[in-house]
């Protein structure tokens, strides 16, 4: 056996019966295992889907490597809430960002040819907006489900996670998460409640979730698949 080209971090777990690779939009590797088997196995497991992880890094980069080319011009594609709309830029007064049909479009006051720093900036203030409206919308349902009592909300951008949940409540979700599924936005606001409860990802914290949302192993498989594509 050789050690492969990639490095990789092992989860295990007393629950589970199978070992499980998991590329994240990062390319962060995380092999999951039951917690009585060896390395060796684990080795054997990842050099035995080596061009399968080789081939999802790829996509990752192939994904990055459009998102960078995105010039913020009429005609290109944006996701808001699971679906794909057409970006279209005009002048008008006074300057918004609105839906309207297939369209997502941003309207400027400023004369010249548009700035992409420009449409990009009115983009991103839109989609925070949207993404704490949603949020906000959602969350007292949940939370009262639950039976807990976030103390404060915030979105922002978060490089590496979704969202966190202090210990005194506060509640931090990505901005980016608007663009996705609502499906896949209601569990991670129910992620991080839960948390609330169980400041860990125990058994006891998974059983919590999926009371609520028995269907959550979805928008997880979803966010592994198609959360590189959360971006401007």
């Amino acid at each position: 056996m050789k050690k492969p080209e990639f490095d990789y971090q092992i989860r295990k777990s007393a629950r589970r019966k199978t070992i499980s690779i998991t590329v994240h939009p990062d390319n962060r590797i995380v092999v999951s295992a039951p917690a009585s088997c060896s390395k060796k196995n684990i080795l054997l497991f990842v050099e035995k889907k080596s061009d399968w992880i080789h081939g999802a890094i790829q996509a990752n980069l192939q994904r990055a490597r459009q998102n960078r080319q995105r010039r913020f011009e009429t005609g290109e594609k944006l996701l808001f809430l699971g679906r794909e709309y057409i970006l279209r830029v005009d002048r008008g007064s006074p300057p918004d960002v609105f839906l309207t049909g297939g369209f997502i479009c941003v309207r400027l006051a400023s004369e010249g040819a548009p700035e992409p720093l420009e449409v990009k900036n009115h983009l991103l203030e839109w989609y925070v907006a949207r993404a704490l409206d949603k949020v906000k919308e959602k969350l007292p349902h949940y939370a009262d489900w639950i039976g807990v009592n976030p103390h404060f909300v915030t979105i922002k951008s978060l490089k590496s996670r979704w969202g966190s949940c202090s210990v005194h409540g506060r509640i931090s979700l990505a901005w980016n998460i608007i663009m996705a599924p609502e499906a896949v936005l209601d569990y991670l606001v129910v992620h991080e409640l839960c948390h609330m409860v169980h400041h860990n990802h125990s058994a006891h914290y998974w059983d919590l979730v999926a009371s609520i949302l028995p269907d959550h192993r979805q928008s997880r498989k979803w966010l592994r698949e198609n959360g590189g594509l959360l971006q401007l």
